[in-house]
């Protein structure tokens, strides 16, 4: 999904290796998602990938800068992008960085760090069940300020964050960025929203 030089890329697996059976029973399956099938649990990701990032930041994440990972997360504010989770964090030599947090009710958020000037890069995911992603999209990006990202939502029909995507143009938190590209999937029980956005020149 989207141009070729910020695409995003999603894998899907089919059942009986991908015949007419399978997909008419993708379809079957997704509509009876849409209509509120009993025993299906709701269920959410937002993902975060950044580019062109601030070498201010990315000098955080090497180890000229952090005597320790624990260092970098808390000058960072990463410990504050999703508070009270519990936070297992690495630091690389010369540089690099990754981390993943729990929280007590089994939600995750993982980031991982390349702070190269030449190659910038960080990617955020989170199955946090929230229903109004601005707040975690604004700590984000004032945590690692990039210049260029893709956003994507994945979430099921009766999760609470299933109206995300439909916010996106309302978010403060994406008032300083131009949105480049968006597209719309449908599979089965699942809903993608994919957007890319890039600064507004200063």
């Amino acid at each position: 999904m989207g141009p070729e030089k910020d695409c995003w890329y999603l894998y899907t697996l089919l059942p009986l290796e991908g015949t007419v059976a399978a997909l008419e029973k993708e379809h079957r399956e997704a509509s009876e998602v849409s209509a509120g099938c009993a025993g299906c649990e709701p269920d959410q990701t937002i993902e975060i990938l950044m580019s062109d990032l601030d070498p201010a930041v990315m000098n955080i994440f090497t180890r000229a800068h952090s005597a320790s990972a624990h260092h970098a997360t808390k000058e960072s504010g990463i410990d504050k992008i999703i508070p009270g989770m519990v936070i297992d964090d690495y630091l690389f030599d010369p540089c690099g960085y990754s981390m993943n947090g729990v929280a007590k009710d089994g939600c995750y958020m993982t980031i991982h760090i390349t702070p190269e000037r030449s190659c910038s890069y960080v990617s955020f995911e989170s199955n946090v069940p929230v229903s109004s992603y601005d707040e975690v999209v604004a700590r984000v990006l004032h945590a690692f300020r990039p210049g260029r990202f893709v956003l994507t939502v994945f979430a099921t029909p009766d999760a609470a964050g299933s109206a995300a995507p439909r916010q996106l143009k309302s978010f403060s938190s994406l008032c300083g960025y131009e949105q480049k590209e968006a597209q719309y999937c449908r599979f089965s029980g699942y809903e993608l929203h994919y957007a890319l956005y890039a600064k507004f020149p200063s």
